[in-house]
């Protein structure tokens, strides 16, 4: 990488370990991981394939962990309606 690129990446780089922060002490370790897994990624940046799966693997994990709980007769139905 040359010393052109790597100042144009090194802000970039930098905004996504501040936003990346408050994930890395996320107690759903799926989110944990996948966060990592996307700062591993970026620093990699020339690999588009391994960032765009490494975003999408980390947006689900976000969506997951943030997802509302069913409520108490959601899950009560599901219950009664496994075999």
């Amino acid at each position: 990488m040359s010393k052109q690129t790597a100042a144009a990446v090194r802000e970039p780089l930098t905004r996504a370990s501040t936003a990346a922060a408050p994930h890395m002490r996320c107690s759903d370790p799926a989110v944990f991981t996948a966060t990592e897994q996307l700062l591993n990624a970026l620093s990699h940046v020339e690999d588009t394939a391994r960032l765009e799966a490494a975003h999408g693997v980390f947006g689900r994990a976000v969506n997951a962990a943030t997802a509302p709980r069913p409520s108490w007769w959601a899950r009560r139905r599901a219950v009664r309606a496994e075999p």
